[in-house]
């Protein structure tokens, strides 16, 4: 359950593909470091290199519940 005033966090993966870099969306956490860790453990199952949090743009913002 959400705070009434909460701060979520939007994850964009940086990808870079024929020389130019784009995002794509990843999710919306309200604790970005938990949420790196969980992708992260996801992708080590698959067999796939980790990611750090620079692979990632996070945008901040507030939300109001009334």
């Amino acid at each position: 359950m959400l705070d009434k005033n909460e701060t979520l966090y939007v994850v964009h993966s940086i990808e870079d593909a024929y020389e130019k870099l784009f995002e794509v969306f990843e999710g919306v956490t309200n604790n970005f470091d938990a949420w790196l860790k969980e992708h992260n453990k996801i992708r080590a199952e698959k067999g796939w290199h980790p990611k750090d949090a620079d692979d990632f743009s996070v945008e901040e913002f507030k939300i109001s519940l009334f």
